[in-house]
């Protein structure tokens, strides 16, 4: 409101430097040897001083206010990325989010600042000029208006071709910034496979396409500026031509002609501007949409979710088991992962689900802990419906182990932890130890404060699915969820973790996918998957004298561990 009020204060001042004109050239008319021109000079000095003060000041604030509004707008962004579903994630790639994230918030800053700036200067130039003009002629200031009309028509025009070009543009932005964050995430591929020359062919043509769309917006603002500039040399001969008629009429006076001439000489620039302003202003509001389109996604599905669910909000489960009841689920358009899978893990069981490649196992953890949303009534926790409780009780409950081990670029104790309140250095380092990495990590140069790599990519993978294992034991959450946390590492050290979760797995429900039957062997019972349907169920050796889909699986893996040692 600051800024708005120094913007009048400068815009009167400004308004008032011709009237003064006005007056001095008068006062010369009419006794020009006791024209007081100190007063009038000094007069006008004063006013041009108000005029850059109150610019000053008025800059500053909402300059600074545009600054507040970047920081709201991107906390308010970020914070409703955090509660992406995967399905939204889908629809928007990363590249688009970033550019979302960066581009697009930058270009509200710009309207709300410099943008806000211009428009309500242009605003009240305009109201302010024009205002003036009528004091000093009414007929005078309707010749000044005949290109005005033109002028809006013109300016419709341009916003609209704008708005296309800028979203046009702000979209490629997005694929662009996709091309590098998937090359630089895959870099070691692009290498290994003598990628480079098509990763920057690839690069290339999104910056080419890039670029077309920046000199397509660039060709529109060029040409608005010289059109309007030629509609506002018209307007001004006009004004000369009438004004001059007028002055020698004796309908006014020479010092009224002047001043009038000086208030559209005031006008000029915010009418040369107006093409810059308005694309600012276009700019930024198709920056916001694009934003806006992101926030609201997350009420969005929420909402919907919301409309198919059973109240939420009750009281946190007495018991941890957990139950499937017919549970069908389907990736959007692709085949069903899961049908009509039902079963049980008893509290404090250890439940093991292992199947083919594709069989649907890794869809189980991922609607237990509702990073996907499951149907109503098919996933339960204590005897009650998932969808219906609330997601912090829920994850607060459940720690989930994923088959693609994500660590952040910190320290090994951070990526452990999580800056979890209950969770100290020495549980830490007791869960480091039941995850079989101790030895490792003590080796390293830091140990634990060793910080790791993005995605912790200066650890193996075996290594990072056993600080990921370690996370989910630091944390003594009562159920575990554990997907293929033995994939990348071999039979011994398979062994030698197994055995330090024998103890600390005691009293814990654990549902274990895996592909590796010597972890399902020490389960108390094994869920077997094919096809996304449950095909066998019961303990290692029942399934092996069953003779079933289990048993050709444990044979496999014995015949291949058989190869792995031979001679």
């Amino acid at each position: 409101m600051g800024g708005v009020l120094c913007l009048a204060i400068a815009t009167l001042a400004s308004l008032g430097i011709p009237w003064t004109v006005k007056r001095a050239v008068e006062a010369l008319e009419t006794d020009a040897a006791n024209a007081a021109l100190g007063v009038f000079v000094g007069s006008i000095l004063g006013l041009a001083a108000i005029n850059a003060a109150a610019r000053l000041g008025s800059r500053l604030a909402m300059i600074g206010a545009a600054q507040r509004v970047e920081a709201d707008i991107r906390d308010d962004l970020y914070a409703s990325l955090t509660r992406f579903p995967p399905a939204l994630f889908t629809r928007y790639p990363t590249g688009d989010l970033m550019a979302r994230a960066t581009s697009d918030v930058s270009g509200v800053k710009t309207v709300v600042g410099f943008g806000g700036v211009s428009m309500i200067q242009t605003t009240f130039a305009f109201v302010g000029a024009i205002a003036a003009m009528v004091v000093v002629d009414p007929w005078l200031t309707l010749w000044a208006m005949l290109p005005f009309p033109a002028m809006i028509l013109l300016a419709r025009r341009f916003t609209s071709l704008v708005h296309e070009r800028t979203e046009a543009m702000q979209g490629q932005l997005g694929v662009l910034s996709g091309r590098v964050q998937e090359h630089l995430a895959g870099m070691s591929v692009v290498r290994a496979y003598a990628m480079e020359g098509q990763a920057r062919e690839t690069f290339g043509q999104a910056s080419a396409a890039y670029l077309r769309h920046a000199l397509a917006l660039s060709r529109i603002q060029a040409q608005f500026t010289p059109l309007m500039s030629l509609i506002a040399g018209v307007g001004t001969l006009v004004v000369l031509w009438a004004g001059g008629l007028a002055v020698v009429e004796g309908r006014i006076t020479l010092g009224s002609l002047v001043a009038f001439n000086g208030y559209l000489a005031y006008l000029a620039w915010p009418t040369l501007a107006l093409g810059w302003t308005l694309s600012m202003v276009r700019r930024g509001l198709t920056s916001m949409g694009r934003i806006q389109e992101v926030v609201e996604a997350v009420p969005d599905v929420e909402r919907t979710e919301a409309s198919r669910r059973v109240p939420r909000g009750g009281p946190a489960p007495r018991s941890r088991a957990l139950a499937f009841r017919g549970l069908a689920f389907t990736y959007g358009d692709r085949a069903p992962a899961l049908v009509d899978v039902t079963f049980e893990v008893g509290e404090g069981e250890v439940v093991a689900v292992v199947g083919p490649t594709g069989s649907g196992k890794s869809t189980l953890g991922l609607l237990l802990v509702r990073l996907w949303d499951p149907p109503i009534g098919t996933v339960f926790v204590g005897g009650q419906d998932v969808t219906a409780m609330d997601l912090a009780t829920l994850r607060g409950d459940v720690a989930y182990v994923p088959q693609e081990s994500f660590l952040f670029s910190r320290s090994i104790q951070d990526n452990v932890t999580l800056a979890r309140p209950d969770v100290d250095q020495v549980e830490a380092k007791q869960a480091i130890v039941l995850a079989g990495v101790a030895e490792e990590i003590e080796g390293l140069p830091r140990g634990l404060d060793t910080v790791v790599g993005e995605r912790g990519l200066t650890l193996s993978g075996g290594q990072r699915q056993r600080v990921a294992l370690a996370r989910a034991l630091a944390g003594e959450a009562p159920i575990l969820v554990l997907d293929d946390v033995f994939a990348n590492v071999d039979a011994a050290k398979e062994e030698e973790i197994l055995g330090n979760l024998a103890g600390a797995l005691h009293g814990r429900t654990v549902l274990l996918t895996t592909h590796r039957l010597r972890a399902a062997r020490a389960a108390d019972r094994i869920v077997v998957l094919d096809a996304g349907r449950v095909v066998e169920t019961g303990t290692h050796d029942a399934l092996i004298e069953r003779g079933g889909l289990y048993a050709r699986l444990w044979r496999i893996q014995q015949l291949e561990e058989e190869i792995a040692h031979a001679p």
